[in-house]
């Protein structure tokens, strides 16, 4: 009966322990948002003139040529409306696998997280100490006005 309890008591913890394991591999990674300076200075300053080569002549309203319709804003009211709650790594993929949307050009992943990083410095987020990458932690950072 003692040896039957101990074995009870022994398969208890071991499975209160496995149970742990399991929740601390399932949580979440910490949502962070655009203010949480999520690029650096340095990679904006490489994604301007990418983005001018790029991306302007479709995204500024002013640069588009006539009769073409302008591609979404990426700077102001709009774009941050249109990208509110959604990731950073939902908008790395777009620019990446979509733009230029006429195959001009093909963007790594650096070359798109540069890029990003000039519109969220358009958009007034302020630059920090650790660049933005296209990857995992990418999804758990969003958009915010």
């Amino acid at each position: 009966m003692i040896l039957r309890a101990a074995v009870f008591l022994f398969a208890a913890a071991l499975v209160a322990q496995a149970s742990a394991a399991v929740t601390a591999v399932q949580t979440p990674a910490q949502k962070r948002t655009t203010r949480d300076r999520v690029y650096t200075k340095e990679q904006a300053s490489r994604g301007g003139p990418q983005y001018t080569k790029l991306c302007e002549s479709c995204h500024n309203p002013a640069k588009v040529p006539a009769g073409k319709k302008p591609g979404p804003p990426t700077v102001g009211a709009e774009f941050l409306e249109t990208w509110k709650d959604r990731s950073l790594g939902e908008l790395l993929t777009l620019v990446r696998t979509t733009m230029p949307n006429d195959g001009s050009a093909f963007l790594d992943e650096d070359e798109t997280a540069d890029i990003v990083a000039y519109v969220l410095q358009l958009n007034g987020f302020p630059d920090g100490p650790t660049p933005l990458k296209e990857d995992a932690a990418a999804n758990n950072i969003f958009i915010v006005k």
